[in-house]
């Protein structure tokens, strides 16, 4: 009894200290504060690249169109995957722009050589002259963010963004390998199945 009072002394505080936490946790879960949340704080982020780029460019040219474009300037030929992947666009939004862009004559679209069942994207004439005359207000919109830090933290925020682009690549990557190898554990199992069902077919006594 001695050593179940004596244990039963230790766990309560433990135990106390944990209900406490989940209590703070579902305090803060109640009270979320959007000024303290990085998703909340990176999209603001996004907004002021947008506008900065958007003033100085107007509305002929998005910031996400420039990323297209300059993303196919460095890698002439790129499949529409290839430029998800680049940009960091999702498969359907990237899929409309890129209709919309060849449609204005930005971009030209053809078979792949290396694989027929994708298009190998280039620039047409417009979208080069296009992201020419884009590239210096691009620069110019990251040099007016870059000015809203302290000189001594820009290279340091310059790391944490790339850090967090090189992740969301590594995580679509795995995502898409994952979807692969489902795909094909699938098609094994449907192929398992037909195979059964035409053995069980082949054993019924025929009429």
């Amino acid at each position: 009894m001695i050593e179940g009072a004596a244990y039963g002394a230790k766990v309560r505080p433990l135990w106390e200290r944990l209900m406490a936490r989940s209590m703070k946790d579902d305090a803060e879960a109640d009270g979320f504060r959007l000024g303290a949340s990085p998703s909340h704080l990176l999209h603001r982020a996004e907004q002021l690249a947008a506008d900065r780029f958007a003033s100085l460019v107007g509305d002929t040219l998005t910031l996400r169109q420039f990323a297209v474009l300059a993303a196919i300037a460095e890698a002439p030929g790129l499949s529409q995957s290839d430029l998800v992947r680049s940009t960091g666009i999702d498969r359907s939004t990237l899929a409309d722009m890129v209709g919309r862009m060849e449609k204005r004559g930005w971009i030209a679209r053809t078979v792949s050589p290396l694989d027929a069942r994708a298009h190998a994207v280039t620039l047409a004439a417009t979208g080069a002259t296009l992201l020419a005359a884009a590239t210096r207000h691009a620069r110019a919109a990251d040099a007016a963010i870059l000015d809203a830090l302290p000189r001594t933290k820009r290279r340091t925020f310059l790391n944490i963004l790339t850090k967090l682009a090189k992740f969301a690549d590594e995580s679509a990557a795995r995502a898409e390998r994952e979807a692969r190898r489902t795909a094909k554990r699938e098609a094994r199992a449907k192929l398992a199945m037909k195979k059964k069902t035409k053995r069980g077919d082949a054993r019924k006594p025929s009429a």
